[in-house]
């Protein structure tokens, strides 16, 4: 199984809080990202092999941003990992997820 084993960079000048919902998803995964400005982040799927299944790129408003990852209804179960970067790259967060039948 590979998953990305990288450390999250340096803190960004605009710190941001990131949670995901729910960790067991079907058909709907949430980001929530509070950002104490307006910024922009990539946020990446990954399945249990390393491979992108969705990726976006996000314009966050200041203030609480919920964030409806796409299509997830289509994915295959199994684990996948989903990472925040910002514009630079720097990994900001990762969980590990898993999708259900």
């Amino acid at each position: 199984m590979f998953f990305l084993e990288e450390e999250p960079g340096p803190k960004p000048e605009n710190p941001m809080e990131i949670s995901t919902h729910p960790v067991k998803f079907s058909d709907d995964l949430v980001v929530e990202i509070k950002a104490e400005t307006e910024d922009h982040c990539i946020i990446v799927l990954t399945n249990h092999s390393g491979r992108i299944r969705r990726m976006m790129g996000v314009n966050l408003n200041r203030g609480v941003n919920d964030i409806h990852v796409e299509n997830v209804d289509s994915l295959e179960a199994g684990l996948y990992q989903l990472s925040v970067k910002n514009t630079e790259s720097t990994l900001l967060y990762t969980s590990i997820l898993t999708k259900s039948e």
